[in-house]
């Protein structure tokens, strides 16, 4: 695929949202399984003179939601210590947010810690009035919607995750709690994003080589708690459950 087909790609995906790129955000969303440099880019868009790209990417309800996720994220590093990642995808991590969209978030525990761990932060954001998407409601402005839990050992996406809309949302995510380089580890783990985003890919962090596997971290007691814990809860959402993949280490929620 050369630059030009990757450039129209890009511009059209980011227009199907309602978003204007910068020449910037071009380079980083850049559709395509080759990897490109920023000069072949910035030439190319030169020569060619493209209406479509801004100027600037300022947008006060992209800065407003950010920093009502970051304390939202304070709170849960505070009371949450299995907590290992968390952060923020969908439209406020694109950078063109509206006003009444909600606030998608992706949530990342220790092994084993998942749904203790969710069932203990649904009591707390309900006892703190915490906005929140209910399920199978729509979204509301502001609400902190949390459709995508994993625990360490489940950070690969499944395969029929595995497409160009997940890819773009893994390469703009945006950490705001990172522990113990999951989000490095998490990116690492998914390298199948190439395939769609090549040269946004390349720009991202690497985790370090790591020892050993997170079985070896393993207590039996954890995964019988995660377990009991899990039934409970899955039941509960059972009725309502459509497109959502529910599992004991990772969950998919209103996608």
């Amino acid at each position: 695929m050369n630059v030009l087909i990757s450039i129209k790609k890009t511009i059209r995906y980011s227009q199907r949202f309602e978003g204007q790129l910068t020449e910037e955000q071009l380079f980083e969303r850049l559709i395509g399984n080759k990897i490109y440099k920023k000069e072949e880019l910035n030439q190319f868009v030169k020569l060619k003179s493209l209406s479509s790209l801004s100027s600037n990417n300022e947008n006060k309800v992209f800065e407003e939601k950010i920093e009502k996720a970051k304390e939202l994220a304070k709170k849960i590093s505070e009371k949450f210590k299995d907590v290992l990642f968390l952060g923020i995808t969908g439209s406020v991590a694109a950078g063109y947010p509206k006003k009444d969209d909600d606030i998608d978030i992706v949530m990342i525990t220790k092994i084993n810690k998942l749904w203790i761990t969710r069932l203990k932060l649904r009591s707390f954001i309900m006892i703190n009035k915490i906005p929140h998407r209910k399920f199978g409601k729509r979204e509301k402005k502001d609400e902190f919607c949390f459709n995508l839990w994993l625990d360490e050992e489940s950070l690969l996406l499944p395969i029929r995750k595995q497409n160009l809309r997940s890819a773009m949302d893994l390469i703009l995510m945006k950490p705001i709690i990172n522990n113990d380089k999951t989000y490095e580890k998490f990116i690492m783990a998914n390298n199948w994003v190439k395939k769609y985003v090549a040269t946004g890919y390349s720009l991202k962090p690497s985790a370090p080589q790591l020892r050993g596997t997170f079985l070896d971290r393993e207590v039996l007691f954890d995964k019988v708690v995660n377990w009991l814990v899990f039934w409970p809860q899955f039941w509960y959402m059972k009725k309502r459950i459509k497109n959502e993949k529910v599992g004991l280490h990772k969950a998919f929620f209103h996608r």
